[in-house]
């Protein structure tokens, strides 16, 4: 036994110096040369794989003289802790070892065991061609899946003229392939997406809001669509009241803030729908010490009707500026001491003009255009300004946030 683990042994130190070798003299060599190490270092890591998913088999199947498998006799719970606590791999990686491992010992599907233990395919490919062929297994006849199973591989190998797929784009094609071969199934499927659809938002601890949706592939990539071209890091904005400088926002925080630009955009639509026959309308109650607060230009809170938040006053002012909203002012016990009337400031006849004077967002910088922006006063409407045109301009959501945020 002593044998084998020194010529594993040997076998790390051997490969280790050629790495090392490798990658000292990356950058002195030819393209073609950086070419053929590439495919050296590619091969040596594929066969690595594929000795991976045998030792996992072995683990599996290995007989046991105290306890129930192997893996317990080594005080593993299973197969796949092993491979976690000792391979370092997560749990959906180390189950896709066992199953591949059992698949290279089973030959359910013979061209991808090949392709497995032969390294012509990663086990990251195997894992995703495998799981995708086992959910088709149960409904579909032995022909169909002998050309899943070749159809399956030669995607993940690739050829001569193509790069091979990656692992996650592997299901993607593999989907498509298989409504291809199966079209009364993408309409069933489609139906079922259809069906299922479901949007649900909820108040979290802090007071944020939560959603959550489930929507068709169809629907679905539409709207990724519009967040990815709204959150790309290409966009380059300028400061709100500064020179241009890089959008610090994240890519998450991109597309949150194109999600409220779409809800936005939408809520200006006549095709919305409407509460009382008018647009729908937040009701903010300000205490009026607050109020007094807020002329004096201190910091000064609101509360949302709908979640019953406390937010600042000058969050609300944003929402006054574009949206239809009735502040009710409240005395020390919480009475009504007045309550003013719900306006949307902007007429469409303003806004058209606005819409001609300024194309895009007024920030300097930022293209995002008009019709997906929002009327903001110059001088506020909360401390007086008036709703005409000359105190009126577009601003994106974003910088329309960051102009409240910072006066």
């Amino acid at each position: 036994m002593s044998t084998i683990t020194e010529a594993i042994g040997a076998a790390e130190a051997a490969s280790s110096r050629a790495f090392d070798d490798a990658v000292t003299s990356f950058g002195a060599c030819s393209i073609p040369d950086r070419q053929r190490i590439v495919e050296a270092i590619s091969s040596f890591s594929l066969q690595h794989q594929a000795r991976m998913t045998r030792f996992a088999q072995a683990v599996e199947t290995a007989p046991a003289a105290e306890r129930e498998n192997a893996a317990k006799e080594l005080n593993y719970h299973s197969t796949t802790e092993l491979l976690q606590h000792e391979m370092g791999h997560g749990k959906q990686l180390a189950d896709g070892l066992v199953r591949l491992g059992k698949l290279v010992e089973g030959r359910e599907y013979p061209v991808l065991a090949a392709a497995v233990e032969q390294g012509t395919v990663s086990n990251h490919q195997g894992i995703v061609i495998v799981r995708q062929l086992d959910s088709w297994r149960p409904t579909c006849d032995s022909d169909f899946m002998q050309l899943a199973d070749k159809s399956a591989v030669e995607m993940a190998e690739g050829s001569a003229s193509e790069f091979p797929f990656k692992a996650e784009q592997l299901q993607t094609l593999m989907r498509a392939w298989f409504r291809r071969q199966n079209p009364e199934e993408a309409q069933l499927a489609a139906d079922e997406q259809h069906d299922q659809r479901k949007c649900q938002a909820w108040v979290k601890r802090d007071g944020s809001i939560g959603l959550s949706a489930t929507l068709s592939a169809a629907d679905g990539a539409a709207i990724l669509h519009f967040l990815d071209a709204n959150a790309a890091p290409r966009a380059r904005f300028s400061a709100p009241g500064g020179d241009p400088d890089l959008d610090g926002r994240t890519r998450p925080q991109k597309m949150a803030d194109a999600l409220v630009l779409a809800f936005t955009v939408a809520a200006k639509s006549r095709k919305t729908s409407t509460q009382g026959g008018g647009a729908p309308t937040v009701t903010v109650t300000v205490p009026i010490n607050e109020m007094r607060k807020h002329a004096k230009r201190t910091p000064a809170l609101a509360t949302v009707g709908r979640t019953q938040e406390v937010v600042p006053v000058e969050e609300v002012s944003r929402l006054i500026c574009e949206g239809a909203v009735q502040v009710a002012a409240t005395g020390r016990r919480g009475e009504v001491l007045s309550l003013g009337r719900s306006q949307r400031l902007f007429s469409p006849a303003q806004r058209k003009t606005l819409n001609q004077m300024y194309p895009d967002c007024a920030t300097s910088g930022c293209s995002i255009p008009a019709v997906w922006c929002e009327s903001h006063h110059v001088s506020w409407w909360s401390r007086g300004g008036p709703t005409d045109i000359a105190n009126g301009i577009n601003l994106c959501n974003y910088h329309h946030h960051e102009v409240h945020n910072k006066n």
